[in-house]
């Protein structure tokens, strides 16, 4: 029996009157609310004003017919309005066919007419129950949904900074609701700037968590030194210990000398960056070292390179060079070498655009991986310019 407080709304379509008033007598009597309707167009016309608990259909609306056509028809309008309503088709006895075609097009199960009403209303109870608890799951996984989006964005902010005449963009694209790639921009001295771009193990939620555990450490860590051997060794200690065996890390960290434009980095085994020259030049930062995880008791090099005005530099993570078209070829290194220079008064946000829109169109939007780019570039701009975000100008280009 269904308490006042649990009343649910059943829609009843049947042309019927001495049916419809049958079935509203049984179920009004065991608590429900109860939607007359006499026609298919009057249903869809009441759905569409409150969308039932549940819904009850006759196939069958033309007397010389037994096609089920109308019902059908109603079945599948229904489940575009929600796809979570309950339906029960209503069905003469024998119709077995009908019946099937019923389910086939989106019922959730049937009652041949004439029914027992102790089976109909079994039916109704776990049909509306079960509708409830997925609902209820639904909103549940939503909100988790919007709030793993949340966490994503304050780990893996879109960056722009422009300062004493180097520019930085950077951003993010998950290939779910939340990814494993991470980069990071610090400034921790007005003459110091700290860069990184990282690849964790796993994807997904798994990796989202390690990239989060990843983003507390380093941001921490790159206040205390200005060698990127010194934090990332730290970086992997803290991750080892909190996670254990089995979870690497590739990373590039770099820390870039306002003052003497010297940039001081460590690659481990993460996707080599690119460097255009001015000249048109192109160089490729190698990895120094291995992934962060395996704690090797070894020394590994860092390296040191002078940049100057009119370089420029692409960090990314292998989403991008290995997104795919539908024969298998990947965007490759290539590609992204050709797309790092753009016009000389063209900001990075919109370099960093036309590249995601040409990885994009390479992989008709498909993204199997997070995709991660950070632009660098030396052009002894003082001024940040005023624009329009960077996923914006990738919709609109």
């Amino acid at each position: 029996m269904v308490t006042p407080q649990d009343k649910s709304t059943i829609l009843i379509a049947e042309d019927q009157e001495h049916v419809r008033e049958a079935l509203a007598m049984l179920l009004r009597g065991h608590g429900y609310e109860v939607l007359l309707c006499p026609s298919p167009a009057e249903a869809l016309a009441a759905a569409q004003q409150n969308i039932p608990d549940l819904a009850m259909f006759d196939m069958n609306y033309q007397r010389d017919s037994t096609s089920g056509l109308e019902g059908l028809d109603l079945i599948q309008r229904l489940r575009a309005l929600d796809a979570t309503v309950p339906i029960i088709a209503l069905t003469a006895w024998g119709n077995v066919d009908l019946a099937v075609s019923a389910m086939k097009h989106g019922a959730s199960d049937f009652i041949e007419k004439p029914w027992r009403n102790d089976a109909l209303l079994e039916k109704v109870r776990l049909l509306i129950g079960r509708a409830q608890e997925l609902r209820s799951s639904q909103r549940v996984s939503e909100y988790e949904r919007q709030d793993a989006q949340q966490l994503q964005t304050r780990i893996v902010p879109q960056r722009h900074l422009v300062t004493q005449g180097v520019e930085l963009f950077g951003d993010s694209v998950p290939a779910g609701v939340v990814g494993g790639d991470y980069f990071g921009v610090w400034q921790p001295a007005p003459d110091m700037l700290h860069f990184c771009v990282a690849d964790v193990s796993g994807k997904g939620t798994p990796g989202a968590l390690i990239a989060a555990m990843l983003y507390a450490s380093v941001s921490t860590l790159s206040s205390s030194s200005n060698s990127p051997e010194i934090v990332l060794a730290q970086v992997e200690t803290t991750l080892r210990n909190q996670l254990g065996v089995g979870h690497y890390v590739t990373i590039f960290y770099g820390v870039l000398d306002l003052r003497t434009r010297v940039l001081h980095f460590v690659n481990a085994g993460h996707c080599p960056p690119i460097l255009r020259r001015q000249n048109g030049s192109v160089e490729s930062l190698a990895p120094t070292r291995p992934v962060l995880g395996f704690m090797l008791n070894e020394d590994f090099r860092s390296e040191r390179l002078a940049l100057a005005a009119g370089d420029r530099l692409l960090l990314y993570t292998d989403g991008v060079s290995e997104a795919a078209n539908d024969s298998g070829e990947e965007f490759g290194h290539e590609r992204l070498t050709e797309l790092v220079a753009g016009p000389p008064e063209e900001f990075l946000p919109q370099r960093y655009a036309q590249i995601m829109t040409d990885v994009g169109k390479h992989a008709a939007g498909k993204f199997s991986d997070d995709a991660t780019l950070l632009l660098i570039s030396v052009n002894d701009r003082s001024y940040a310019p005023v624009i329009q975000p960077a996923a914006q100008m990738q919709s609109n280009a």
